[in-house]
This record gives structure tokens, C-alpha cells and sequence, in this order.
């Protein structure tokens, strides 16, 4: 989840607790009015931070390229 997620859900829960009425579409109208709040460190305690996965490049050629190479290799095989 990101940041502001994690925030609008915080403001949300907030709001809910004290009138069972509140709705999630009031929690992103409350949420976007308290921006300035989402910045300081102690509500992002509970927060996890973005992985820093790295991801594979794509291959330039086509996949039909690809399965050419292939079969031309499976050829050679035999």
C-alpha cells in the first residue's frame, strides 16, 4: 500500500469510531484537506516503504523471433 492509502485508511478509521455513518468517500474529502499532516513521521510508523525490487528488461525481439531461434536451435539437435 502507499503512503497515502495507508493515510486516507488512518483518517477513515478515525472517522468511523466515533460516527458509524462515515463513509470512505468522506475519509478522501477529510484526508485531502489534511495533506499537511501525511508528511510527519509519526503517522508513518506503521507504514512499510516500497521494495526496491529490480525487474527484468524485456527482451527487444518478438516473441515469434524468439520461437524461431528456438525451433532453428531444435533443428540443429536432430
Amino acid at each position: 500500500m502507499t503512503a497515502w492509502n495507508n493515510f486516507v485508511k488512518k483518517i477513515y478509521h478515525e472517522g468511523h469510531s466515533s460516527d458509524k455513518n462515515y463513509s470512505f468517500k468522506q475519509a478522501l474529502k477529510d484526508a485531502s484537506a489534511r495533506k499537511s499532516e501525511m508528511d510527519k513521521p509519526n503517522l508513518a510508523m506503521g507504514v512499510k516503504s516500497k521494495s526496491t525490487k529490480k525487474t527484468s528488461r524485456k527482451s527487444r525481439k518478438s516473441k515469434k523471433s524468439r520461437k524461431t531461434k528456438k525451433n532453428r536451435s531444435r533443428r540443429q539437435r536432430k
